[in-house]
């Protein structure tokens, strides 16, 4: 490959992939995020029980992104919401040229493959803890594979301490113990596919394990300790959380914003197909193992992403050698077709100065609540007319909205599903559904106010009560507030 070619696609992807990832704050949990890493600088301690809401104030609580929220509530506090949209940004696009790194075809392939990546995984990113999931899963990927080719074998231990760090960012750090796990099965099925003794993987392969043990052991290196590595299994095995949160959920393809997954998903299997060159089986098992993770659940699109994109890349590349397009994009292109390559490559570069501007204009400029996906102006209008108490939110990420913004109305629950439990969660549930006697509940918990969706059933029963009064509606939220 044309090595300038190459660097010249490098910023190319990069740049793209920035602007592809550069999207509004519209995580509903980010507020409360934002709150803790509040809290911890304030307290000079992580929160150990739950300090937002009212019905579960007090339960314990694991802060398993602390340091997330840390960074999230420096960078705000310093520089402000457009410096950490830039940020996570800038982290995506890096999680992304890390992939084109990994791809061995020809410069062109390799940037449509990584931003075809890129545009699959757009569901899932933005200023959230995954972003960390997904820039250290690439570079384990990407350590991985130089490792398993021959390259860079000394760069391999450098996966303990970005797993110490991993595990305080997100729950992810789970993936990275997968890779590497992953990766030490497959050496021993490419031996074997290859007619050679299962032994002559062992030197590769024991390097491999002494990094996984010790992986496990940065693990440790959190405020959790050994709990930690049970906690992603609270999720898996949550038939609530499984059920009723959306990241959990299976891609929905009837959606626009998944097929660029389904593409990318139909053209890697393709390519694999056609290619005159045999996928590897510790390939397939990569492939096989996170594409049945993410028809399970979109929170995993992510991760088959990074490893799709190399497949599809090379694979695709194998195919183009075999026909006549190797004279364009081949490995025998000659020096004048690579002068035209750079050519076209800077030429794809004019269109991010139009790039720039739209960014600008709707993404680093005042949050609008269509936008930002919670109630802005319901939440402005509680404020100037005081509008205070126990409060109630149908959908209830929109109270982390509330807890960053109002901390004097304490919430009945929020994004924190396993902090509140599956028991108490079906219990919102039957409230929001009409299933429950909400105003009992209301009762009960002393509930001063409300602010719901003009499209929730909870809306209907509370205009016909005697007891509540709709002091404010727009298109995305209703505020009631106790008479």
């Amino acid at each position: 490959m044309n090595i300038t070619l190459k660097r010249v696609m490098q910023v190319y992807v990069f740049a793209y992939a920035f602007f592809f990832a550069s999207r509004p704050l519209s995580d509903g949990d980010f507020w409360w995020h934002l709150r803790t890493g509040e809290y911890i600088v304030r307290h000079h301690s992580i929160p150990r029980t739950d300090p937002f809401s009212f019905s579960n104030f007090g339960k314990p609580w694991v802060a398993h992104e602390w340091l997330s929220d840390l960074i999230f509530y420096l960078v705000y506090s310093h520089f402000g919401f457009n410096t950490l949209i830039f940020v996570f940004a800038v982290l995506t696009a890096t999680a992304f040229l890390m992939v084109f790194m990994r791809c061995d075809a020809h410069a062109f392939v390799g940037a449509f493959a990584t931003l075809l990546a890129t545009s699959s995984v757009l569901t899932t990113v933005g200023v959230r803890p995954r972003a960390f999931t997904l820039l250290f899963a690439s570079f384990f990927l990407l350590v991985l594979t130089q490792y398993t080719q021959g390259r860079q074998r000394k760069q391999l231990w450098l996966l303990v301490p970005v797993m110490a760090l991993w595990v305080n960012l997100h729950a992810g750090f789970l993936i990275g113990l997968v890779l590497i796990a992953l990766t030490i099965v497959g050496l021993f099925l490419d031996s074997w596919m290859e007619g050679k003794p299962l032994a002559s993987a062992w030197p590769s392969a024991r390097k491999l394990l002494l990094v996984l043990v010790a992986s496990c052991g940065a693990v440790l290196l959190n405020p959790q300790g050994v709990k930690i590595f049970l906690f992603p299994f609270e999720f898996f095995f949550s038939p609530v959380q499984q059920n009723q949160i959306n990241d959990w959920l299976s891609p929905n393809f009837h959606q626009p914003e998944f097929l660029p997954l389904a593409f990318l998903l139909l053209a890697t299997t393709v390519v694999m197909a056609l290619s005159p060159s045999r996928p590897k089986l510790s390939e397939l098992v990569l492939f096989l193992s996170t594409l049945y993770a993410t028809l399970k659940s979109n929170r995993h699109v992510a991760i088959f992403a990074l490893i799709a994109a190399p497949l599809f890349a090379n694979y695709f590349q194998s195919w183009i050698d075999s026909t006549a397009l190797r004279r364009s994009f081949g490995s025998d292109r000659s020096e004048r077709r690579d002068r035209a390559n750079m050519f076209f490559a800077v030429l794809m570069l004019i269109p991010a100065v139009a790039l720039t501007i739209q960014l600008k204009k709707e993404i680093y400029s005042t949050p609008k609540q269509e936008r930002v996906g919670v109630p802005l102006q319901a939440v402005a209008y509680m404020k100037a007319q005081n509008v205070t108490g126990r409060t109630f939110t149908d959908p209830n990420i929109w109270s982390g909205y509330l807890i960053w913004e109002m901390p004097q109305n304490p919430v009945f629950i929020d994004g924190r599903i396993d902090m509140y439990g599956d028991e108490f969660v079906t219990y919102y549930l039957k409230i929001i559904n009409g299933t429950e006697d909400w105003e009992s509940a209301f009762d009960q918990y002393q509930i001063r106010a409300a602010v719901i969706s003009p499209k929730s059933v909870l809306r209907l029963q509370m205009q016909k009560s005697p007891k509540w009064q709709e002091v404010y509606s727009d298109e995305m939220a209703v505020v009631f507030a106790r008479h």
